[in-house]
């Protein structure tokens, strides 16, 4: 008899757990519990939190596409770069056709958005970094961005229009937010490890069409069961989990548990005396997210490429441009991060910032006709990446010996997006297949 495998939440992470542990032969049962939208589960164009612009560096989310089927659908190419705001200009951030990692080093050494002196600088601390003189402290957690910038040099120009920026976007937070390892090792693996790590890819299908519905009708097609439900409360013995009541009264049980579920959904299933016990589960409530704001304008002026803004000064963070995938017209989408001040404003304020900005930063755009616009307001949209917060994120692996926790928000080494969310699930389907084979 095959083992069997509950997986408790829809969320991308969840879905992938159930599809990898399917493949390897489990029985597995997904139970469809609705909650908040995860970085994955975004539906149609307009009402995507976040525009879809993937990476080269998310390596799990090509091999899931490829996968799925929908990898035609993500192009990969030099053509799309960075483009950051500086001086009330868009500067590209360009690299060159070289072997990593000289080719992103050679594309800071030209980039005129940051003063030169703070190129060399950086430049120069690389160097010294890949010769060990002096080492990387080791406590760059417990540091934010904005101080280890400043104490290799950075002025305050460049951190505010160039660290800020990529910040934003590749972190969710700024400088003076994030920790300093985070930023680190986010710059690291998308610009110094491989040229094609740094290339952007903004498919025109949005990430449900993309990702998660195809990945869905997989879990269903490879004979997943799916249930629908509430999980209560999960019930242990001493050394394991032994169900999951629902708050229909019903109760499932499986040999192997994993719960992927938002991080502030899973501490509310464990009773107080395993929360008590263990310190792994008690990090979970120490963990805090960033909230999102997107705007999204759909207008009638054609582009022929996607492009990718990253601005300061502005009341939007980055923007996307990219063709509508169904019609000859241009989807833009505004996107702020880290502002929670701005969940509550009237939908007239952000439409109006969103034109304000659009008319400085692309004045090539601001005469077009707005057909339509959706505004989403996400107080969850990411896991807060300030210093200390990777000491709190916990392993897939928890104490017990049967139950694993899945999502975006678990220690995957990544920040938290829709690749950290896919590679968590690949590591619960790889530690449960490598102790039933053991």
């Amino acid at each position: 008899m095959n083992p069997t495998a509950l997986v408790v939440g829809t969320t991308l992470a969840g879905l992938t757990t159930a599809l990898q542990l399917a493949r390897r032969g489990y029985a597995v049962t997904l139970l469809d519990q609705p909650t908040r939208h995860d970085t994955s589960a975004q539906h149609e164009p307009e009402k995507d939190a976040l525009p879809p612009v993937l990476m080269g560096c998310h390596t799990a989310t090509s091999a899931l596409l490829d996968t799925l089927g929908t990898a035609d659908s993500v192009q990969f190419n030099d053509r799309i770069g960075f483009e950051l705001l500086a001086n009330r200009r868009l500067i590209r951030l360009r690299c060159p056709p070289l072997p990593a990692p000289l080719h992103a080093l050679a594309g800071l050494a030209i980039f005129t958005g940051m003063p030169m002196r703070d190129r060399w600088r950086f430049l120069m601390w690389v160097e010294r970094t890949w010769e060990q003189d002096p080492a990387l402290p080791v406590d760059l957690d417990s540091h934010t961005a904005e101080a280890w910038l400043r104490g290799i040099g950075q002025s305050e120009f460049a951190r505010s229009h160039a660290w800020t920026p990529l910040s934003r976007f590749l972190v969710g937070d700024d400088v003076r937010t994030i920790s300093a390892a985070t930023l680190l090792s986010t710059l690291m693996r998308c610009f110094l490890s491989s040229r094609r790590h740094s290339q952007l890819a903004v498919p025109l299908l949005p990430m449900d069409r993309l990702l998660h519905q195809p990945l869905r009708k997989a879990v269903i097609d490879i004979g997943v069961s799916l249930k629908t439900g509430y999980a209560d409360r999960l019930t242990f013995s001493r050394q394991a989990v032994t169900g999951v009541q629902l708050k229909a009264r019903d109760a499932l049980t499986a040999d192997w548990y994993i719960l992927a579920l938002p991080h502030e959904h899973v501490t509310p299933l464990l009773p107080e005396r395993v929360l008590t016990r263990f310190s792994y589960f008690q990090h979970i409530d120490a963990l805090v997210d960033t909230p999102a704001v997107a705007v999204h304008l759909r207008i009638d002026q054609p582009v022929h490429s996607p492009r990718v803004l990253l601005l300061t000064e502005r009341t939007f963070h980055w923007m996307c441009v990219k063709p509508a995938d169904d019609d000859p017209h241009t989807v833009i989408s505004f996107v702020m991060t880290g502002e929670p001040q701005w969940l509550d404003r009237p939908d007239k304020d952000l439409l109006d910032c969103a034109g304000e900005d659009l008319q400085d930063v692309v004045p090539a755009f601001s005469a077009a006709q707005r057909l339509s616009h959706h505004i989403v307001r996400e107080p969850r949209a990411c896991l807060s990446m300030k210093p200390g917060t990777t000491a709190h994120r916990p392993l897939q692996r928890s104490p017990f010996s049967n139950l694993l926790l899945a999502g975006e928000w678990t220690d995957t080494g990544l920040p938290s997006t829709v690749e950290s969310a896919i590679v968590s699930g690949n590591r619960c389907a790889q530690i449960i297949a490598d102790q039933t084979q053991g």
